[in-house]
């Protein structure tokens, strides 16, 4: 269990991720700092060592993420994470990296900065805060935060600063309990094997899940791919033997 050694520290979101025990419990905790800071969404990615690393889908780097799926997909279908400059910037630095989301896409060529433009224009994202954290086997994490408030203050940003430490802190504890969890799947990853192993198509799938078909293919082709299998009937049987799906 985190202690806070200092009272003058101690307030109740950082009071509950010293409470957190599982990777629901992480996600419970980063909606309280998703509401008392007053962002729409919340992420956490993992990084890999080496910039020349970084993947080009944002939700092969997500451990945990509030993202809507089709907000998800559709950063990926636009390949927004590859030679992306905030990427870079948490691979390189210890300080927060703050967001402006319309100069981030400036950087994009004409017909790409528009779609991400609209992109984010659709889920009311403007600007956005990351911690870079190392956790505690030596791993680069980012707590990322976004939605279309003001900018942080100096206050709120040292603030969160700590609370990503800690969340960071306890999440490579539970990883380190639960050697499996590694390659965590997300619950809708889950959700569309589950399917799957019911021998529903990817049609049947997008119809029960309301999701469309191009994004219940996405979320297949990722859980494949953290499971390190080469299909989704592999995929399958690998987290029915890990006890995920029946």
């Amino acid at each position: 269990m985190t202690q806070l050694s200092n009272p003058a520290f101690s307030t109740p979101l950082l009071d509950a991720v010293a409470e957190i025990r599982t990777i629901p419990d992480a996600m419970q905790v980063l909606r309280q700092a998703r509401t008392q800071y007053g962002f729409r969404h919340f992420s956490v990615i993992s990084l890999p060592k080496a910039i020349s690393q970084v993947s080009p889908s944002i939700a092969e780097l997500s451990v945990i993420s509030s993202w809507p799926p089709e907000l998800t997909a559709e950063y990926d279908r636009l390949n927004l994470a590859r030679n992306n400059p905030i990427l870079h910037e948490l691979q390189t630095k210890i300080s927060p990296v703050l967001i402006d989301i319309l100069l981030l896409n400036q950087g994009l060529s004409n017909p790409k900065q528009t779609a991400a433009d609209q992109l984010f224009s659709r889920f009311e994202l403007t600007m956005g805060a990351s911690f870079p954290i190392h956790d505690l086997d030596g791993l680069r994490y980012a707590v990322c935060f976004l939605g279309d408030r003001d900018l942080l203050s100096d206050e709120e940003l040292s603030s969160l600063a700590m609370f990503s430490t800690m969340l960071i802190e306890q999440i490579s504890r539970i990883f380190a309990d639960n050697p499996g969890k590694k390659s965590l799947l997300s619950a809708r990853e889950i959700e569309i094997l589950q399917w799957t192993a019911e021998g529903k198509t990817s049609a049947e799938i997008s119809r029960i899940t309301k999701l469309s078909e191009h994004t219940v293919n996405h979320y297949a082709t990722i859980a494949t791919k953290k499971l390190g299998c080469s299909n989704r009937t592999q995929a399958v049987v690998k987290v029915m033997r890990m006890g995920l799906v029946k």
